[in-house]
């Protein structure tokens, strides 16, 4: 039978190839920048998409706030709100349509609003009622004429009155189905309280809403 051997010259060649080769591979660097940007590129955009959005949504934010704030004085500085019930609901509309302008350039779809007097006892500052009641497009729950609406402690005296704003806003976020932390919608709240630069704001011009409560 015939043998076959392999020279030990020849095992010792194939080793050292294989070793310079592995060395070689090792050394060699020119794709570890495309390995590099292939992990970090996800990363990179989730938190570039992150600061977009952030970006978007406190300024609507504050855009939303403002409109809040007008709101409430344009009602407070109005001594009547009109002769009739559907006068003031008109009159109130065109106030609101300010507000339009004031989200603008961002959409004032998900805006709802709701405005109410609150007016205190004569005889006890505690015991506050709604007067009025106003909801833009009727999107914004308000609460009953004559119910009862508690107030911050202080904020209006005996007899006092006080325009309230309650509104929210449906903040629909542009990336938020591929950013971690952002849902696809949000609801932004705000309440604020105005004080009237009469006694008191009437719905309806010489209608005492206390009597009627």
């Amino acid at each position: 039978m015939q043998r076959y051997s392999t020279h030990p010259r020849v095992s010792e060649h194939l080793v050292r190839h294989a070793a310079r080769f592995f060395l070689r591979l090792r050394r060699d660097t020119s794709g570890n920048s495309a390995i590099e940007f292939a992990l970090l590129a996800p990363i990179l955009m989730l938190m570039l998409l992150g600061t977009v959005e952030a970006g978007r949504a406190i300024n609507i934010n504050r855009h939303f706030t403002t409109a809040v704030q007008t709101a409430g004085d344009l009602v407070a500085r109005e001594e009547f709100l009109g002769t009739s019930k559907s006068d003031a609901r008109i009159n109130l509309d065109a106030m609101m349509q300010s507000i339009h302008h004031l989200m603008q350039p961002y959409s004032s779809d998900g805006l709802a609003i709701g405005i109410f007097s609150v007016q205190a006892s004569s005889k006890d500052a505690g015991d506050t009622k709604v007067i009025w009641n106003y909801s833009y497009k009727d999107k914004k729950s308000v609460p009953g004429e004559c119910s009862k609406y508690p107030l911050p402690d202080r904020l209006v005296e005996k007899g006092g009155s006080v325009i309230v704003v309650d509104a929210e806003y449906t903040y629909q976020s542009v990336f938020g189905r591929y950013v971690p932390g952002f849902g696809a919608l949000s609801l932004f709240k705000d309440k604020s309280y105005h004080s009237p630069r009469n006694s008191t704001v009437e719905y309806v011009k010489g209608d005492n809403g206390v009597n009627r409560c």
